[in-house]
């Protein structure tokens, strides 16, 4: 039973192609059913105290009927939290942490600790992404085993790589994010250089206001925004961009930075712990402090191109595949299961 948002599902989507073929079946629970994969939907708020306790018994139902030899939920939140409570250690549990669980919602109040820490203390095994999130969940709860592992990604050859003058960006439209920084730290660098043109991909929140502030800068003709992309569509502009830029203000190890650097982008990143797990500034990436993107632009050019590449693929051929990855988790499942 794999567990978590189903709202954009293309992280939870990419987990079931990961292990899909280790189990018999897979039955996926979220707020909204999907196409993939036999699937149920479960109010996972929390707000409302009855339709909460409704959603544990529901949920408790549904795994008392197909009784999983594994129940894995993604977030240690409210879909943590309610997993938890519905199972109380009647099946194996397995918890995947993404980031902004561990990292920013236990530190805003009393509500936020209790979803992370019922969800640690109910979960036979956990997982991280990056190494600053295991870091936490020891600050928070103490020294419990956290396996690091990521979703992984597939690599294409370097060879097929044909860059062009692109700036590359794909992540959320959201606050978090912060793309509206990618922009306006963008703009000296587009206007000095018109053969040059900024790729915002994804969707989100802030999407028409990103749109407007592109005009109030006067780049629609060096800005393109092309919506969310399917995975063929997304790999096409890896593979033309030359640079990638991710600057949000926290996160976990990125699968779309494992991308990019796997398909020859070289990486602007903010200055965050997991960022610095995979890029060393000034040599196979530019790291950035305050979000100066500008400065990043500066810098980048400075790097030497063809031998970043080369890190980049071997540090993804060794830690980042999927291969590397689903090893990983079937590891977890085999221990819990108690399979050699």
């Amino acid at each position: 039973m794999l567990i978590g948002s189903t709202v954009n599902p293309v992280h939870i989507k990419n987990y079931y192609n990961l292990v899909k073929d280790y189990f018999d079946e897979i039955i996926i629970v979220g707020p909204v059913a999907v196409e993939f994969c036999k699937s149920y939907s479960i109010d996972f708020r929390i707000k409302d105290p009855i339709k909460l306790y409704k959603s544990i018994l529901q949920l408790r139902k549904l795994m008392q009927e197909f009784k999983p030899s594994i129940v894995h939920v993604h977030q240690a939140n409210s879909f943590g939290f309610i997993t938890s409570v519905a199972n109380k250690r009647r099946f194996p549990q397995v918890l995947t942490t993404w980031g902004d669980d561990v990292l920013i919602f236990p530190q805003k109040n009393y509500v936020f600790k209790k979803l992370l820490l019922t969800s640690l203390k109910y979960s036979d095994a956990i997982t991280a992404d990056a190494e600053i999130m295991r870091t936490a969940i020891h600050q928070f709860y103490g020294k419990v085993k956290v396996e690091i592992a990521n979703f992984g990604i597939e690599i294409q050859p370097l060879q097929i790589l044909e860059k062009e003058k692109i700036l590359y960006s794909n992540r959320l439209h959201d606050d978090l994010y912060n793309i509206d920084r990618v922009i306006s730290g963008s703009e000296i660098f587009l206007k000095s250089h018109p053969d040059w043109k900024l790729i915002i991909a994804g969707t989100g929140s802030n999407t028409e206001k990103l749109k407007k502030l592109t005009q109030e800068y006067q780049l629609n003709n060096q800005i393109e925004f092309v919506g969310f992309l399917d995975t063929k569509e997304n790999i096409k502009n890896y593979l033309r961009a030359k640079i990638y830029i991710s600057i949000p203000d926290t996160d976990g190890t990125s699968i779309s930075l494992l991308e990019a650097m796997a398909y020859g982008c070289l990486p602007i990143l903010s200055n965050l712990p997991a960022n610095k797990e995979w890029v060393v500034d000034g040599k196979n990436g530019i790291i950035i402090d305050k979000h100066d993107l500008a400065e990043g632009l500066e810098k980048v050019f400075k790097i030497n191109e063809e031998s970043a590449i080369k890190m980049n693929h071997q540090i993804i051929e060794a830690r980042a595949t999927k291969e590397a990855n689903r090893t990983k988790f079937i590891a977890i499942y085999n221990n819990l299961l108690k399979i050699k």
